[in-house]
């Protein structure tokens, strides 16, 4: 239980760190593309404006006119003039312009607005900025052309990839440090709840060994009674006595049972059961109960070979049976099934009385659980019968899970390694 918890208190820490660390690297992401796209609209913006304002007329024109020397920031800025007309008139750093002279750019520039755009040619991306070229400068008046000014997005796109392999590095091995610190984290918050169990579980044992005996002595002591004289009434009390004992040695039994399993080292290596087998012989076992019963229990499936004991295979089944008589109506059929599947060898055990409320699904293999009244008798039963077939099954490096049915019903499956 103890190291369950760990795990998931491990998960939990590494999540919370991992999501910090998704969402520290989206905002630098976003800031750096920001920034790096700000730095590039800079740049031709300026490059655009410094040209309009000392601009000749387009008649006058000079392809030398465009040809200038710029700070770092402008590096690498490009500019092309158009006439009205769509006519190419100047491309100093002979760019292939096709896609820079396509109508919907120009149309914006020739309608007196600027306006950005991302242009693709042959496999590179482009930032361009299109503005109007005004007659003699005069802001309003006719257009005689229009100026685009770009910059290709090679390095800008390069410095984004870089970005993404340092973030995507850090993030991995972040995670990997949340695990390990997590894990250690985990471990220091569990401590003084893993002694404070260890302390319990210490006491349950130790006073479950002692109750032995005094119980045992109860017992015989009420046989020896019962076999002289008695009126009824002292006949009646001492029966009554003889099975409280009884059911308090069983109880006994159930909480040393799961002492034993929290301490027990797993099936060997080489453990190998044929749970179809032992489905036959349990079910074979338990005929004169199902029939007291009016149950009917069947079988189906192949064999399958699990990495288990053949006693703890028996145990499970036989007390997952068990609980289906119990807690089903008379006349309830029984169904049992192995399979395999994704390497596990697949036990389950069905039956279509009631069911359990499905909030009470995530506790029913806790210890002293017991759902509603429809379900679980008011007698004779402890509430560890669940309980002991879950740590007989993850002592076996299993897993065990119910749920209801469909239709109405109730399930258990078990999933133990297949032996190989």
């Amino acid at each position: 239980m103890i190291r369950r918890a760990r795990l998931r208190l491990t998960l939990t820490y590494a999540a919370i760190f991992v999501a910090m660390l998704v969402l520290l690297g989206s905002v630098a992401y976003v800031s750096m593309r920001r920034s790096l796209g700000d730095e590039i609209d800079r740049g031709v913006s300026t490059v655009v404006a410094a040209w309009q304002s000392t601009a000749p007329p387009l008649e006058r024109l000079d392809p030398l006119d465009l040809d200038r020397e710029y700070d770092s920031e402008t590096a690498g800025v490009f500019l092309l003039v158009f006439r009205a007309d769509g006519a190419l008139l100047a491309n100093p750093n002979e760019v292939e312009a096709e896609d820079f002279a396509e109508d919907d750019l120009l149309e914006r520039a020739l309608r007196g607005e600027s306006a950005w755009f991302t242009v693709k040619e042959h496999g590179d991306r482009f930032r361009v900025l299109v503005a109007p070229v005004w007659h003699r400068g005069i802001e309003g008046g006719e257009i005689e052309g229009v100026v685009v000014g770009g910059r290709g997005l090679e390095s800008y796109d390069r410095q984004l990839q870089s970005l993404l392999v340092v973030l995507g590095s850090v993030g991995l091995g972040g995670a990997v440090l949340a695990l390990v610190g997590g894990y250690v984290l985990a471990g220091r918050a569990l401590q003084p709840i893993a002694i404070a169990y260890d302390r319990q579980r210490a006491f349950v044992s130790d006073a479950s060994h002692e109750l032995r005996s005094p119980l045992a002595v109860i017992r015989a002591g009420t046989d020896v009674l019962l076999r002289d004289p008695l009126s009824d009434d002292q006949r009646s009390a001492v029966e009554d006595l003889r099975d409280t004992a009884v059911e308090a040695s069983a109880l006994v039994d159930d909480l040393l049972e799961l002492a034993r399993l929290e301490r027990a080292p797993g099936a060997p290596h080489d453990a190998r059961t044929d749970m179809a087998a032992v489905a036959d012989g349990v079910l074979a076992q338990m005929r004169p109960l199902l029939e007291a019963h009016a149950s009917e229990a069947t079988r189906r499936g192949p064999s399958v070979l699990a990495r288990t004991t053949d006693a703890d295979a028996r145990r499970v089944l036989r007390a997952l049976v068990e609980n289906a008589i119990v807690h089903t109506p008379a006349g309830t059929s029984i169904e049992v099934e192995t399979a395999e599947d994704a390497g596990n060898a697949v036990l389950r055990v069905l039956d279509r009385g009631p069911g359990v409320p499905s909030e009470a699904l995530e506790t029913v293999f806790d210890r002293f659980t017991r759902v509603d009244t429809a379900r679980t008798p008011s007698g004779g039963h402890s509430g560890l019968g669940l309980a002991i077939v879950a740590g007989h099954v993850r002592a076996n490096g299993g897993t065990i899970i119910a749920r209801n049915r469909v239709g109405g019903g109730f399930e258990v499956e078990v999933r133990l390694p297949v032996a190989r």
